[in-house]
């Protein structure tokens, strides 16, 4: 997604181009064993049916659809750029820009999804905000890794996009989890007060917090510093904890039953 929205100019310098198609196949990966992921949740059949029926069929199935049509278009870009015969020019980044959409409809998607379930705590506008910030920011730290590691990390026009990315990937995300632990820990349910759940998971809030915040200083030191170092992938790794830690606590923040 990130990737889809950067001038395409610095990236076609001789040498940079294979290098940045070389690295495609990092989201790429990324996709796919996200995809697989998924796919555990689904092995029992009884499960699955319980997920579509009580779980916004509708809006899941939109999410499983728009997960599968990414990962195929990310597969398919990442060989027509490094096996293809027309590496470059129109269709090359009509494919980007395909995939670069799908992702931020997956993201969207899946936050709609759990707009869908009958949960007081996850049915709030901050629900997919927060999933298209996590991938905004988490992309944006992955991009800059791929950049710098291609040597095209250098293009005042590519740092400002980056840097626009990942803070507006940063505030969606982190702002919009704040948000909704906010009003959760004013209301109740089944499980109890919602401001016991908070307590409970404040220890995964405070980590996962604290990891995103580390991925927008170590993402923008890596992008404004002209020295390359360890910054890109220390912005990877705590996006990664970080969105991890957030998503365990949005999962335990349930007050229509057990948490």
């Amino acid at each position: 997604m990130v990737l889809a929205v950067l001038p395409n100019g610095p990236l076609q310098r001789q040498g940079v181009r294979r290098n940045v198609d070389v690295l495609c196949a990092m989201p790429c990966l990324a996709v796919v064993l996200g995809l697989v992921a998924a796919c555990f949740g689904f092995q029992d059949q009884s499960a699955a049916v319980a997920l579509l029926r009580d779980y916004g069929g509708a809006a899941l199935i939109l999410a499983a659809v728009a997960d599968v049509l990414l990962a195929c278009a990310a597969v398919a870009y990442c060989l027509c750029v490094n096996l293809g015969k027309d590496a470059e020019g129109r269709r090359r980044r009509a494919l980007l820009r395909i995939v670069g959409a799908l992702a931020a409809l997956f993201a969207c998607a899946s936050g709609l999804a759990h707009l869908a379930v009958p949960e007081p705590s996850w049915a709030t506008l901050a629900t997919p905000l927060q999933m298209l910030g996590f991938s905004l920011l988490g992309g944006s730290a992955l991009v800059v890794l791929m950049l710098e590691k291609a040597g095209a990390l250098d293009d005042p026009s590519v740092k400002r996009l980056l840097t626009v990315a990942a803070v507006l990937g940063a505030v969606l995300g982190v702002g919009g989890f704040s948000v909704q632990v906010l009003a959760v820990s004013e209301m109740a349910g089944a499980a109890g007060a919602g401001a016991d759940l908070v307590r409970a998971a404040s220890m995964h809030i405070a980590v996962g917090v604290f990891c995103l915040a580390a991925t927008l200083v170590f993402g923008v030191m890596a992008i404004r510093m002209k020295e390359t170092g360890f910054h890109s992938v220390i912005a990877v790794a705590s996006g990664f904890v970080g969105v991890f830690c957030l998503r365990l606590a949005f999962y335990a923040l349930q007050l229509a039953g057990a948490a």
